[in-house]
């Protein structure tokens, strides 16, 4: 018997590091993702790469609904490939006369990272969802699912909403260390560009000489775009001879080898990157995080890892709206380090330094929820099991 064909579409490209390697190999059984040809949109790559155009479209972003837009033309252009049965759309709202289910990673997502938009146009949102086509609604973590509850009005389609935990295929690797320093491991991200003070780099760069200072077997590699303005800041820091900066995207057997060899990774954040996360706990590594939106369902203090508090300067949520990144005051605000998030960064990562058997141990409580708990392709895929056939079953109904 055939699989039954699921179509993958996404807003503007599907994910390197999750859509095409951690979701379409690894289908629930007796499915399979199609997605069309061109599935990757040449304008966002471009975004996406050029950090004076990602200014330009934060800019877009405030005086229009781009992705709702942008979901309404597909209505007339985009076709699901021959023989799917079910659209899985990926932050975004489908308007064609098909079954749908929608993949959401935060509740603005299907109009646009705009605080006025999001209102001006939520209930848009509202009617698509209740509509009898939209078949399931997922949030990949509780935090998402209570965040969307308490922004719109879901009496309609509460029932709907469901959890679709994101999950990671277990590595298969031997770790490697010299037995001699302890390596701590930051790693930027090698789809956008200027993400290095989102992901907390300048945190690590102003806590690392401060841990130095205590302990002398350390190494830090930094695997991140950083601007020239950055790099002038923190040149001290940087030019330390157990730091290195990769500042060029990896292939990923260079990265691989990078994940096998640290000890500890750090990730003091101003959002929460599931995926990163998840990667670091594949690779056995205990995990100094932030404690922001859903991170904590992930990193469970003192057992996989460490929780610092977020600063207190910065704005996390806009009228209860979390994650809204592109917002000028939330980009000045995290231009400013807090010293508290700095101090608690360096008591954190400390304990791991001076204790290795608490760190493996962490680093072995991530893994076991890779290979066998909730951050496991099975269980992901028992999810999805049951959303496809009850989808797919109210479609012949």
């Amino acid at each position: 018997m055939s699989a039954r064909k699921i179509y993958l579409e996404p807003n503007y490209k599907l994910h390197v590091g999750y859509h095409i390697q951690e979701l379409m190999p690894y289908p629930p059984q007796g499915f399979e993702f199609v997605v069309n040809q061109g599935t990757s949109d040449g304008l966002f790559k471009w975004i996406s790469k050029n950090a004076l155009s990602y200014k330009l479209a934060t800019e877009l972003y405030r005086f229009a609904p781009v992705v709702l837009r942008k979901s309404q033309i597909g209505h007339f252009i985009t076709k699901p490939p021959k023989g799917s049965e079910l659209t899985f759309s990926l932050n975004h709202l489908i308007f064609r006369d098909e079954p749908w289910i929608i993949e959401m990673d935060a509740p603005w997502d299907p109009i646009g990272p705009s605080v006025s938009q999001f209102k001006k146009y939520k209930k848009v949102m509202e009617r698509s969802f209740s509509s009898d086509l939209c078949k399931k609604i997922l949030c990949f973590d509780d935090f998402s699912r209570k965040t969307l509850l308490s922004l719109i009005d879901c009496s309609r389609f509460e029932q709907k909403i469901d959890i679709l935990p994101r999950a990671v295929h277990k590595k298969q690797f031997v770790k490697k260390s010299d037995g001699q320093k302890i390596k701590l491991f930051f790693l930027g991200s090698a789809n956008l560009s200027g993400e290095f003070e989102m992901r907390g780099g300048k945190e690590v760069l102003e806590a690392f000489p401060i841990i130095t200072n205590k302990y002398h077997n350390l190494e830090l590699v930094i695997r991140s775009d950083v601007s020239a303005e950055i790099r002038e800041r923190y040149r001290n820091c940087l030019e330390m001879k157990n730091v290195r900066l990769v500042d060029t995207v990896l292939p990923f057997a260079e990265l691989e080898q990078i994940y096998q060899s640290a000890d500890i990774f750090l990730f003091p954040g101003h959002y929460d990157n599931w995926l990163c996360l998840l990667e670091a706990m594949s690779y056995e590594l205990p995990i100094v995080a932030t404690d922001i939106y859903g991170t904590s369902e992930r990193i469970e203090n003192g057992k996989n890892g460490f929780l610092i508090t977020v600063s207190e300067r910065v704005p996390y949520f806009d009228d209860g709206i979390p994650f809204l990144n592109m917002t000028p005051k939330f980009q000045e605000a995290i231009r400013k380090v807090d010293s508290k998030t700095v101090a608690e960064l360096v008591d954190k990562t400390g304990i791991l330094i001076e204790n290795k058997a608490k760190r493996e141990a962490m680093g072995k409580a991530g893994r076991w929820e890779i290979e066998h708990g909730k951050f496991s392709i099975e269980n992901r895929n028992q999810v999805l099991t049951k959303v496809f056939n009850e989808a797919l079953t109210k479609k012949c109904s």
